[in-house]
């Protein structure tokens, strides 16, 4: 069994800059990630820079004697508070650490009135994310490879876009999701994804070899376009192709299977309050 932590010996302080290799070795570790890989480990260090570079004031860790056991970062856009990475060292029975991270994690949005939470099957998350008053929505993962002969004739009216989309892209996000995602899509960007939009009406983030990062759309009629060409993208992935596909995606169940992946119940999207529609909608998982 692994060690407890005795929580008079936790200590939570601000994540520095300092700290950031440390911490994404931690998050890696968690999540069963070997970043032994130069190119890989620098992927992780700079998904955990993001956060504290935007939300220096939402970013904490947590040390045992000196030791970081736990990380947590929490970003703001305008109204809406979302979790980015909470996570303690596997090696450790945390005793209160991950709980302890939360709760100085929303002292970040206590004057956000909604929010969001990606979060995979661990029994233990969910249970602290509905005590923390986030309601459950049940998601699905789409795993397999993808049957290209399924792929529509690609949609005219969708076309590659870029860093000069962002900002025209930012209204639809806020009706969508409740806050623009316009800083997270440049670090996509950045991470080698690609983006494809229909107009004003919604636009999709894929990362070739890995998954659909991010859909946001008015209607599921731009929706469906848009995932067959974020689909497109991806290609032949061993990972899920789509992950976090909630009970109001309808539209999204139907294309997958279309596309021959297989589909599997795999965490959940905790809400609190009213952040958007959130449909059509398929969340980042780092940034929601």
């Amino acid at each position: 069994m692994p060690p407890a932590v005795d929580p008079a010996q936790l200590h939570l302080r601000a994540l520095e800059e300092a700290d950031l290799t440390a911490a994404a070795a931690l998050a890696a570790r968690a999540f069963g990630v070997d970043i032994g890989d130069p190119a890989l480990a620098e992927s992780w260090r700079a998904r955990v820079a993001h956060p504290l570079t935007t939300d220096p004031g939402g970013c904490f860790i947590a040390e045992r004697e000196g030791l970081l056991i736990g990380v947590a970062e929490a970003i703001r856009r305008e109204r809406l508070w979302c979790l980015s990475l909470l996570t303690v060292d596997p090696g450790i029975q945390s005793a209160g650490a991950g709980r302890a991270l939360l709760q100085r994690a929303l002292t970040y949005g206590a004057d956000a009135d909604t929010g969001l939470i990606i979060s995979s099957s661990d029994p233990r998350a969910l249970r602290l994310y509905a005590g923390a008053g986030f309601s459950l929505r049940p998601t699905f993962e789409a795993s397999g490879p993808i049957d290209r002969t399924s792929l529509p004739r690609a949609d005219p009216r969708v076309r590659e876009g870029g860093a000069a989309d962002l900002e025209a892209l930012a209204a639809i996000s806020r009706e969508t999701r409740g806050a623009p995602h316009t800083s997270e899509l440049e670090f996509a960007l950045r991470s080698g994804c690609r983006l494809v939009r229909l107009a004003d009406r919604g636009f999709a983030v894929a990362r070739p070899g890995r998954g659909v990062w991010l859909l946001v759309a008015r209607d599921e009629a731009a929706a469906a376009p848009l995932l067959w060409a974020a689909l497109e993208i991806v290609a032949d992935t061993e990972r899920p192709a789509v992950r976090w596909i909630s009970v109001e995606q309808a539209w999204a169940v139907q294309i997958v299977l279309r596309a021959g992946l297989q589909l599997a119940p795999y965490g959940a999207l905790c809400v609190r309050g009213a952040p958007g529609s959130l449909c059509p909608f398929l969340p980042s998982a780092p940034f929601a």
